[in-house]
């Protein structure tokens, strides 16, 4: 499992190590990679991770281009061969995998953070992820109260039903 070292993130290490847990040996869903940090760490342990983002932030990540970055730190840290590469929309690029016939062991879910986006983006995963399968989602627990205004990851995962935290990495298991 590699943990990288200078890839700016806001997954903490403990939680990289429950996420490459749960991946270890998946075809995995990863919804919104920055600077690939988690994109790395699933890479590593992974089957293969369908990486999706538009690369040019929004409102909580800052809206700036992350695409280079991405790409070379995928390349710095040999694991682009098991990463295929989506640059684009969630709700543009996800239903293209369905049709595919696509399915996936789980999905990590780190996009947009409001309650209207997690729960459209979780939508969007649930037509990939197979029966048994799981998901996760970054930034559980944080919210208006805790100073991150617009967080709304919480309710949307404790409606899907959450199994299991670490810090603010949060899963459960689709129904078979």
């Amino acid at each position: 499992m590699i943990f990288p070292e200078g890839i700016q993130s806001a997954v903490t290490p403990a939680e990289a190590a429950e996420l490459a847990r749960i991946a270890t040996g998946c075809t995995v869903l990863e919804l919104g990679a920055f600077y690939g940090y988690s994109t790395v760490v699933m890479a590593s342990v992974a089957e293969l991770v369908y990486s999706i983002d538009w690369h040019m932030g929004d409102d909580h990540a800052g809206s700036y281009e992350t695409w280079d970055g991405y790409r070379a730190n995928l390349l710095g840290y040999k694991v682009a061969d098991r990463v295929v590469t989506i640059r684009g929309r969630f709700e543009e690029e996800v239903p293209l995998l369905a049709q595919r016939g696509v399915t996936v062991d789980g999905a990590f879910l780190d996009g947009h953070h409001s309650e209207e986006s997690v729960t459209r983006d979780l939508g969007l995963a649930l037509s990939v992820v197979r029966p048994g399968g799981w998901v996760a989602f970054h930034d559980y627990g944080r919210c208006e109260e805790t100073g991150h205004p617009g967080f709304r990851i919480t309710p949307v995962a404790d409606k899907f039903g959450v199994t299991d935290v670490v810090g603010t990495l949060a899963w459960g298991l689709v129904p078979e």
